[in-house]
């Protein structure tokens, strides 16, 4: 989510209010408020300050520059000393003016064209923040509704592989073909695992990768609840050491499908043969790569010499191309060990 960063303190915001309310929303009034109060300065202090009263004439051209910019500081500088010296001839003190005239109309030509055009660049600048933060509450406004649009898609997804899965469990329901009956299970684990993916993206804040531990903590219990009977004794042990990374839907996807695969195998082939059925899962970094493996203590078997058992085979083989990398069954002393090595992918892949 992006979020609004603001250096603002407390008093930049009071003196920006401060700055709109007198002279943006009444910018004639808090100069005319300026002029009488110079003059009134003027009228009560002026035979104290003699001369020195002549610099008050600054704050009408301050306020000037100010509330119109560059002009009206311009104008209002121009116009100072005149103003000065006639409230001067007015009030009977024309001693009271500056000695050198043209210093004095330079310094309030000086003074209002210099805060003038630093009250337009001001005035630009608090424009272009306020374009700029109307573009962010775009963006902002766009990136929710991508999110709801992503969200909505994980879980449309989720929803019709749901679908997909009653539909096969129906069909094989009504079979009394053994075969069928089984590869329809082991293509609803295959769903499943595809189904997990975009279920974690839906329930997740993240909507672009999802936790591997999470991922395969849920996958392999799953499958393992739906084809173990509890009371088995399998000791299931889940190990994910891969730091901080997240997966992709184009990572967590084949993984998932591969260790399906490779579980379903140990399920079948492996621990019905074993007096204390353990199934160890594991994740973790190597270097440049990531290490799948699946651990039992059973007999194990040959992968090209299982018939019933080859499309998973396939399956994996084709999956481990995909992700660049290798897969291998690996005769234990006392187990069998599949094992998948695929490099971690780089931020431009």
């Amino acid at each position: 989510m992006l979020r609004r960063r603001t250096d603002f303190s407390t008093l930049d915001r009071v003196m920006g209010a401060l700055h709109y309310f007198l002279f943006v929303r009444y910018p004639a009034i808090s100069v005319a408020a300026t002029t009488a109060a110079y003059a009134l300065i003027v009228l009560l202090a002026g035979r104290r300050l003699e001369i020195s009263a002549n610099y008050f004439v600054l704050l009408p051209v301050i306020a000037a520059a100010v509330a119109w910019g560059f002009r009206g500081g311009l104008v209002a500088g121009a116009l100072g000393l005149p103003a000065n010296l006639l409230l001067f001839h007015l009030i009977g003190h024309p001693e009271f003016s500056p000695a050198s005239k043209a210093i004095a109309e330079a310094s309030g030509l000086l003074v209002g064209s210099a805060l003038g055009y630093l009250s337009d660049y001001y005035r630009k600048l608090h424009a272009e923040i306020d374009r700029r933060h109307a573009i962010e509450e775009d963006l902002r406004r766009t990136l929710r509704e991508k999110e709801m649009l992503a969200r909505e898609v994980h879980h449309r997804v989720k929803n019709n592989l749901g679908v997909v899965k009653s539909i096969i469990s129906l069909q094989s329901s009504r079979s009394a073909d053994p075969v069928f009956r089984e590869e329809s299970g082991r293509l609803t684990r295959r769903i499943q695992a595809i189904s997990l993916v975009h279920e974690l993206l839906y329930r997740n804040e993240n909507l672009s990768d999802i936790e591997p531990a999470e991922y395969l903590r849920i996958l392999a219990s799953a499958l393992v609840s739906a084809q173990i009977d509890s009371g088995s004794g399998l000791s299931l042990e889940i190990h994910v050491d891969v730091g901080d990374d997240r997966f992709s839907v184009d990572l967590a996807s084949p993984l998932g499908l591969v260790a399906t695969e490779a579980i379903t195998n140990a399920i079948k082939y492996a621990l019905p043969r074993s007096r204390h059925p353990r199934l160890e899962v594991s994740l973790e970094r190597r270097g440049a790569s990531y290490v799948f493996s699946v651990l039992d203590d059973g007999p194990g078997f040959d992968p090209d010499a299982v018939p019933s058992g080859s499309l998973g085979v396939k399956l994996s083989r084709l999956l481990a191309k995909q992700l660049k990398g290798e897969v291998a069954w690996i005769r234990m002393e006392k187990g069998m060990r599949f094992e998948l090595a695929f490099p971690r992918p780089t931020r431009e892949s």
